[in-house]
């Protein structure tokens, strides 16, 4: 049995999350938080990346296209919102109260996120595509992350904001 689109986009949800509440663990180490803030950079950025091209391939083939299309233009600017709010969290210095509040505000816009994905553009394409299309999104959406993940570079062994304040 092949795995549904949902299921997948509720693991990557989930893995974020869990990656963000470690981000907010007053025991982390500062070696920890720069592992695990890589790989909720890689993890948030393969997911909207792959997310953002396999539902706008889907918008043309729903019977509702309009409506579809605006609820992945909202999903869309959710991830504008995370990635904004991620970049704001690595040019910050870890171990701060500034830290803490940017990456719980960056855990709720991901949850945030996660509900009205699951909660409204799922259950529109689940009904106004047809049943191949969605069918088909799970292993689209599996492969275009993992193209997006080989794409990407993980940060260098040092202090991610010196990176982010030299190219400033």
């Amino acid at each position: 049995m092949s795995m549904d689109f949902l299921t997948l986009l509720q693991r990557d949800h989930h893995d974020l999350e869990c990656g963000l509440e470690d981000l907010l663990k007053p025991w982390v180490t500062v070696a920890q938080l720069r592992t695990t803030l890589d790989g909720v950079r890689l993890g948030l950025t393969a997911h909207a990346e792959a997310e953002d091209i396999v539902l706008y391939h889907v918008i043309e083939l729903c019977s509702g296209g309009d409506i579809v299309e605006a609820l992945v233009a909202q999903g869309r600017e959710a991830h504008l919102a995370q990635e904004a709010a991620l970049a704001a969290l690595v040019c910050t210095p870890p171990s701060t109260s500034t830290f803490h509040d940017r990456a719980s505000y960056l855990r709720n816009l991901v949850q945030q996120h996660a509900r009205y994905e699951e909660q409204n553009v799922l259950p529109a394409i689940r009904e106004l595509a047809p049943a191949n299309v969605y069918d088909s999104l799970a292993g689209s959406f599996a492969t275009e992350r993992l193209r997006q993940l080989a794409m990407l570079q993980p940060s260098a062994p040092i202090y991610i904001a010196d990176l982010a304040a030299a190219a400033c």
